[in-house]
């Protein structure tokens, strides 16, 4: 009976299954989540196009940042004097789109824009499709176009004509003046390097253009450049070799939109109030009681700045006493090393770590060619203390290296009692005055020193080096927001392939590639259909 009853039971249960009435399939609320599903994907699709056109951002995947802006690019474009200005830089670009160099510019001028963000308004201008707003362009900035070029617009308030132009803050300085001041035009063709090949063909060996960009938008904004003057009845102004060192430090000041001014101590009775800087470039003469008093007065002055290298083989017993009074000594040695029984005069030193015109330099490797002395630089001196004078290292050889005394004779060899050994400093700065206070800054003097100038020749100057001389001149004349590493070159290298090679790589893309795609395709359908 218990048996009975289970299958009684079960039949029922499979007759209560097979009853239930099967439900209709809802097609109409399925399309309307299929629907709102596409319109979803397409808002979100939608939504990351918008995104990565308004704010995307490159990543340089090369290993030494080739195509990423500077530091010191990125510190003057985030600074205050572009994010804390009132109307933006414009910057104007007229080049042609079938110009080769037209996607390297774009790029370029891209990335100075979105780092800027609004700081920077940029205009791209192709004068054979855009002929009215060429002709437009060129009447307001009075430049005709002959070749492709970039204009920087940087007046305070960016007019359409140079007569509505605002004056300047020198009373003397006419509307016309002011508009020249803050505008700089740059050809295409002045930001690459040519070079001519075995086949006396030109090409491009490298590219400079961020160096000259960045240069040009710090003209743009401070208008007319600011002034160092070097005394040039002190210095050698010709080269027995290239060209001589104040015209390499010209040049490099010039891109920080600074004029190095020629000066004759003999002519004048006080260096010009309108100097930022004074400069003594190699000295080869000593100066005498009354240059020593335009000197010191012009020191004495709040904000003064002085720039000194030395050449080694000049004994200047003034300048000497002069630079002993504020904590640098300059030695009569020579920096050398013997190695495998040749002496070695091309010191290896260190950026010294804490100073901050090495705050992007500190702990990095140079070579300074040429003679030159140690300089004992006095630091934490009591005495100097008390006067409000502090001497700073900030170059430094590295181990191995000392300071010959006896540097005229053969096969030198150091001596405890008579050579200078380490720590042997070739560069350091002093401050005179109470820089932490902001109530006293304003009458902070600064000074640095070189004790090489061998360095200034153009085939000597390396990368870092440049950087050193800009940033202490950015930090002598209180641009400190601007100190860091500057651009490089970029060197462009030209591969010899034979014929062989280059029909091989044309096999290897054209045919064994795509017939590999193939293969693997036919196995993979293959392998699904069985």
């Amino acid at each position: 009976m218990p048996k009975a009853n289970k299958e009684s039971s079960s039949s029922s249960s499979k007759k209560t299954k097979t009853s239930r009435p099967t439900r209709p399939i809802r097609r109409a609320g399925q399309s309307l989540t299929v629907i709102i599903q596409l319109v979803l994907i397409l808002i979100a699709v939608g939504a990351a196009n918008y995104l990565s056109c308004a704010r995307h951002k490159r990543i340089d995947l090369t290993e030494n940042e080739t195509f990423t802006l500077s530091d010191h690019t990125d510190k003057l474009i985030t600074g205050s004097a572009i994010q804390k200005r009132t109307s933006p830089i414009r910057v104007i670009a007229v080049i042609r789109r079938s110009s080769p160099h037209y996607s390297r510019m774009y790029n370029l001028l891209d990335a100075y824009k979105g780092t800027a963000g609004k700081s920077i308004d940029l205009e791209f201008v192709d004068p054979a499709r855009q002929t009215d707003r060429t002709l437009e362009i060129a009447n307001t900035y009075k430049q005709p176009y002959i070749d492709d070029m970039i204009i920087i617009d940087g007046r305070p308030q960016t007019k359409t004509t140079p007569e509505t132009t605002p004056e300047t803050t020198n009373s003397n300085a006419g509307p016309s003046d002011n508009f020249a001041a803050h505008i700089r035009t740059i050809k295409v063709k002045d930001l690459y390097i040519e070079e001519v090949d075995q086949f006396k063909q030109r090409y491009i060996a490298a590219w400079q253009d961020e160096d000259i960009v960045s240069s040009a938008i710090l003209g743009a904004i401070e208008g007319n450049p600011r002034r160092m003057y070097f005394a040039t009845d002190k210095s050698n102004l010709e080269a027995t070799d290239g060209a001589p060192a104040w015209q390499i430090l010209a040049n490099m000041l010039w891109q920080q939109n600074i004029l190095l001014t020629p000066l004759r101590l003999a002519d004048i009775q006080r260096i010009p109030d309108d100097a930022e800087g004074f400069a003594l470039i190699a000295p080869q003469y000593d100066l005498d009681e009354r240059e020593l008093e335009i000197l010191n007065e012009y020191w004495d002055r709040p904000q003064s700045s002085l720039l000194v290298t030395l050449d080694p083989n000049i004994k200047l017993n003034n300048l000497r006493i002069f630079l002993r009074n504020y904590g640098i000594t300059p030695r009569n040695d020579r920096i050398i090393q013997v190695k495998n029984k040749q002496t070695l005069s091309n010191v290896r030193a260190i950026f010294t770590r804490g100073p901050k015109i090495n705050i992007d330099l500190g702990g990095k490797s140079t070579v300074f060619d040429g003679s030159t002395c140690s300089l004992e630089v006095r630091e934490n001196d009591d005495q100097l203390t008390n006067r409000r004078i502090t001497p700073i290292s900030l170059i430094q050889a590295t181990e191995g290296w000392w300071g010959e005394t006896r540097y005229t004779e053969e096969s030198p060899q150091f001596n405890k009692e008579e050579d200078n050994e380490a720590p042997l400093y070739l560069s350091a700065a002093v401050i005179r005055g109470q820089a932490t206070s902001d109530a006293t800054i304003n009458l902070v003097s600064k000074m640095v020193v070189i004790a090489n100038t061998d360095f200034l020749a153009k085939k000597n100057t390396r990368p870092e080096q440049a950087d050193f001389v800009k940033s202490s001149t950015n930090w002598l004349i209180g641009r400190e927001e601007l100190i860091g590493i500057g651009p490089r070159k970029l060197y462009r290298h030209k591969i010899t392939l034979l014929n062989s090679h280059n029909t091989f790589i044309n096999r290897l893309l054209l045919i064994f590639l795509p017939a590999l795609a193939i293969l693997i395709s036919l196995v993979v359908w293959n392998m699904r259909r069985a």
